[in-house]
């Protein structure tokens, strides 16, 4: 039986960077197996999940070309552009984005660090009135809705019975709407006008695979009804997280409102990472030796992550200083260890695995 394969994609601002590097690899070698030059990531995942960043990556490799035959539809964007994209694009996001602090003022009145005008702009550039309903593969992007508090999953193959559909540029903008670096997301429901609220994803899934297993266990795929693990391929990409200062911790009990409301976000998004990771592990520990590594997370060496502890530092230097870290996350993941195997071993298996 052929095995649902899944792609998912971590928060981390411009240090998106980092997944982008390690897909564009992953889809050169799919081509060059294939013999197929218009391979796209699109074409060997069948569910792809993204937070944040992630979110804005997984809807870039799942964009329709328009024009071409709606039939049999193909992906807009090669992984090298989605690369491109976060290189070329991430300075206007962030750096010229950034408020002026007024003598450190500014932010008495608004926490926010960037304005999101930039960042509209550009996601308005890139996916203009494509809605989720239209992208190629079902796709999974988180969110918080703080009219309802609660978790919001925008789907792309929603049930006809919920009756909604959204822009795509309205549902990266609600991913990345991480709290203090820009507002919340207000965006309409296509199919109700109902408003929304939103802020990113990552205050509760930024690694977002659990959220993907147990999207898996309640869908039908063609090649299988309700999948468990083993029937399952996860590849899940980090963003090298942990990367961000805490204001003297040995003094947290004597924390004031500006600490702790300056640090609750990072801590947040960063502190369910590695436990998801752990989870995942043991579910897939429990199944036959056949299928314990069909589960593969890549992310950045804690000993390689000599870049920026802002993830909205898109300087040139930082830009620099990410795609080595993504290379850095690549020649670890091709790596096979005595229990496991590399990347280019589950690169074989999404073919194997191919419907």
């Amino acid at each position: 039986m052929k095995k649902v394969r899944i792609l998912s994609l971590d928060g981390g601002g411009i240090r998106g960077i980092i997944p982008a590097t390690i897909l564009e690899y992953v889809e050169k070698r799919l081509t060059d197996i294939t013999g197929n030059a218009n391979t796209r990531i699109a074409d060997f995942f069948d569910l792809v999940i993204g937070t944040s960043t992630g979110g804005i990556l997984g809807c870039f490799y799942l964009t329709p070309h328009p024009g071409k035959n709606k039939k049999n539809p193909t992906a807009k964007y090669t992984a090298a552009k989605a690369l491109e994209f976060y290189s070329k694009k991430g300075y206007r996001i962030f750096n010229e984005s950034k408020r002026k602090s007024w003598l450190g003022l500014r932010q008495l009145v608004n926490a926010t660090e960037y304005s999101p005008k930039n960042l509209e702009l550009i996601f308005d550039e890139e996916f203009g009135k494509l809605k989720m309903s239209e992208l190629l593969k079902p796709c999974i992007v988180t969110t918080y809705d703080l009219i309802n508090k609660t978790s919001f999953f925008f789907n792309s193959r929603e049930e006809k019975e919920k009756n909604r559909d959204f822009y795509v540029k309205d549902v990266v903008r609600s991913t990345s709407a991480a709290p203090t670096y820009f507002p919340p997301a207000v965006i309409n429901n296509l199919a109700t006008k109902k408003e929304m609220v939103n802020i990113d994803g990552g205050v509760f899934a930024n690694n977002p695979t659990m959220c993907a297993y147990a999207e898996c266990r309640n869908t039908i795929f063609p090649q299988a009804k309700y999948p468990g693990a083993a029937q399952m391929l996860i590849l899940s990409i980090g963003t090298g997280g942990g990367q961000f200062d805490l204001p003297k911790v040995d003094k947290s009990g004597n924390w004031g409102v500006i600490n702790w409301a300056k640090s609750i976000p990072d801590i947040m998004m960063d502190g369910s990472i590695d436990t998801v990771d752990y989870q995942l592990k043991e579910i897939f520990g429990t199944l036959q030796k056949e299928h314990q590594f069909n589960y593969k997370r890549v992310d950045v060496p804690p000993e390689k992550r000599n870049y920026s502890k802002k993830m909205s530092d898109a300087s040139g230097q930082n830009i620099e200083a990410l795609k080595i870290a993504g290379q850095e996350a690549l020649k670890s993941a091709l790596k096979e260890s005595k229990d496991g195997y590399g990347l280019d071993k589950f690169i074989d298996l999404l073919i194997e695995n191919a419907p």
